[in-house]
């Protein structure tokens, strides 16, 4: 059921329908029809809409919630076994509905779905006899094709006789007194079909929530993307079971024997696979790995070990019926990892369950502590096409062949754009370091390198030497590259202001690397920014390499000259440092740009990657050999915002010196 507000994505903001329609629709094993009001249309003819003669979008929907029941009696009666009446923002797993049903007979009556009395404000006031419910209407009502038989010749009269303005309440009101049977009290229900009303947000990242995997309807989701998010969630689930189930497949074809822990040998110590400790499931403490002593789990362990808890236990209560028992998960004491990268990842789990033996006369709960040695193997490599990708080449491809010769002259110069790497970099002051960048790009670029151009952001600094200096300098370096000036003035200075403004001088299809005048890099990097960063599809966010204050530096560190050196007193590969990216201007914009609120130091970078994760686009996060921070003291402002003041005196106290200076510093080394 929905209505006409929800259908047209011309006259709404919020199109459930039409969401509904081109997710999860797409994917039940059966037909899904849209119910709605005699007067409502849509302007996609491919979506299946049902006008209820008679019928309006008056709310409550008593009338169209008959109506709909009587329609399909008299249409599809014979043609389907089960029949599911849902709302617009219901979310239904298409293979987990065909596997529950599978188990039931259609020929006998059945009325599914989670079972209510009313909430604590009604209850007591729907007219509910001692043994009568109701299935909620939310979460999704499933009858078999014998309830709707039965049920048909008296829906009219049920209509007339209502006695709430509830129709899930009077359906099954109706179903209780003509068909006899109750929505199914079973515990299970409350799982399979799931209903969260407290939290808007409760199905953001449900996959990796092992207590939603084996739900078969999730409600409610009333946002289209987060309808769109959910689908595409269920998706990833499934493929990763598909491939699961491949890789047992293969293993059973080839080996009957279990995988040893043991599969491989090492030569030496050095060769050694380590294991990382987790303990109360909380903290991590790494046995090989540069600064890295211990740390909180992070949220890929967290949902590894949801997924491989529910997994086990799934398959320890297969047979609990037969063996009378059934087993709960309590908490993880602790845990040991390690991946070998050439066959999977090997877990041994420290589990405290609770052993349940419900047959009498022997019934008893008891608390216990086990052992499980658990391996997830890596399977064959694949090499894929990204399809959308191909999509939108051939989209484009033909959009250019219907072009007029202006607007293909046009396309010519986005597609140019597309190639060239666009340095966008601000500045204020600093001439010296802007020189040494300069030099630096002079050097590196090979003189057939024409597909680079520098677009500088320029604000005025208080030393107008200095400043004539820059303009001196960048009037130097277009006689080897094209060199852009965007001027600020005299305004406040704001990075993610600067770079909005110098991303709106560029085109659409605009190829765009975000830099600062402290970064030193090679040709390589450049091959990689054009490589990695893929229109409409992906994201690249360098790791780069930044120096330590040079007084840190060991002797035979200080003795060379250049600044791509990576030894481990020198600098550190900055993980967590979202500055440097790469990206089109089209994408840029379509996922909000910067917080031009945002001043002061840092928190842009932040919010545009998190902006760029929820959308989308995928990320490449990974380190770049071919680009360096050279260190410079950082000042971090008493009048910042408490959680910028944080992360900047972090990355100050971080850029200071290594791990091994510091230690020396401490614990001075004895002859």
């Amino acid at each position: 059921m929905t209505a006409a507000k929800f259908v047209d994505t011309r006259l709404v903001y919020y199109p459930r329908a039409y969401n509904v329609w081109k997710t999860w629709a797409q994917r039940i094993p059966g037909k899904v029809l849209f119910f709605v009001s005699e007067d409502t249309y849509s302007i996609h003819d491919d979506m299946p809409l049902i006008r209820l003669k008679g019928v309006d979008d008056v709310y409550p929907p008593q009338k169209k919630s008959f109506a709909m029941m009587r329609w399909l009696s008299d249409n599809y009666l014979e043609e389907f076994d089960w029949f599911i009446r849902a709302d617009d923002d219901l979310y239904i797993r298409g293979e987990q509905l065909e596997t529950f049903l599978r188990s039931l007979d259609p020929t006998k009556p059945h009325f599914l779905g989670q079972a209510g009395l009313g909430n604590s404000a009604e209850y007591g006031q729907l007219s509910l006899g001692q043994r009568d419910n109701y299935c909620m209407g939310g979460p999704g009502i499933l009858m078999s094709r014998e309830t709707l038989r039965m049920l048909a010749p008296h829906l009219e009269s049920c209509l007339l006789e209502m006695l709430t303005t509830h129709e899930d309440v009077e359906l099954g009101r109706c179903i209780r007194k003509h068909v006899g049977i109750a929505c199914s009290w079973n515990y299970e229900m409350q799982t399979l079909f799931h209903n969260n009303q407290s939290n808007p947000d409760a199905f953001k990242g449900w996959g990796t929530n092992p207590e939603l995997k084996h739900a078969v309807t999730l409600h409610p989701i009333k946002q289209p993307e987060h309808m769109r998010k959910v689908h595409q969630d269920n998706l990833i689930t499934r493929i990763r079971e598909l491939r699961s189930l491949r890789i047992k497949l293969e293993q059973a074809k080839t080996t009957s024997k279990p995988v040893s822990l043991v599969r491989r040998v090492a030569n030496t110590t050095n060769d050694m696979s380590y294991w990382d400790y987790t303990a109360l499931n909380k903290i991590t403490f790494c046995a090989n790995g540069i600064n890295c002593p211990r740390h909180t789990i992070d949220s890929n362990m967290k949902n590894a070990l949801g997924d491989i808890v529910t997994e086990l236990f799934d398959e320890f209560n297969s047979n609990a019926r037969y063996r009378g028992r059934i087993l709960q998960f309590q908490s993880i004491q602790y845990a040991y990892s390690r991946v070998e990268p050439r066959h999977g990842i090997d877990y041994v789990l420290d589990i405290i369950l609770w052993f349940k033996k419900f047959r009498p006369p022997h019934r008893a709960t008891l608390s216990v502590r086990r052992h499980a040695y658990v391996q997830q193997t890596f399977g064959d490599i694949e090499a894929i096409t990204d399809e959308e990708h191909l999509k939108i080449l051939k989209s484009a491809s033909e959009y250019y062949t219907n072009m007029t010769d202006e607007e293909q002259h046009e396309a010519a110069l986005n597609a140019k754009d597309s190639k060239r790497v666009h340095l966008l970099m601000p500045l204020r002051g600093r001439s010296t370091t802007f020189i040494r960048f300069c030099e630096n790009i002079i050097e590196v670029l090979p003189p057939s390198e024409k597909d680079i151009e520098l677009v500088l952001i320029l604000y005025k600094s208080d030393n107008e030497s200095d400043d004539m200096s820059i303009r001196k300098e960048a009037q130097a370096l277009s006689a080897v590259l094209d060199v852009r000036i965007v001027d600020m003035g005299d305004s406040e200075f704001s990075r993610g202001k600067a770079l909005t403004m110098g991303s709106e001088v560029l085109s659409p299809d605009s190829l765009m690397f975000f830099t600062d005048v402290d970064m030193l890099f090679n040709y390589a990097t450049i091959e990689r920014i054009r490589t990695n960063t893929i229109l409409g599809t992906q994201v690249y966010f360098p790791i780069v390499f930044s120096e330590f204050a040079p007084e840190s530096w060991s002797a035979n560190d200080d003795s060379s000259t250049s600044h791509f050196s990576y030894s481990r007193r020198r600098g550190y590969f900055r993980h967590f440092g979202f500055g440097l990216v790469s990206l089109y201007r089209r994408d840029f914009d379509a996922v909000g740009g910067f917080n031009l609120t945002i001043r002061g130091w840092g928190m842009e970078d932040v919010d545009l990657f998190e902006k760029v994760i929820s959308s989308h686009l995928r990320v490449l996060r990974a380190p770049e050999p071919g680009l360096v921070h050279v260190y410079h003291s950082i000042h971090c402002s008493s009048d910042m915002p408490e959680q910028q003041r944080k992360m900047c005196t972090g990355s100050k106290a971080q850029s200071l010196a290594s791990l091994d200076f510091l230690a020396e510093k401490i614990l001075p080394f004895s002859a």
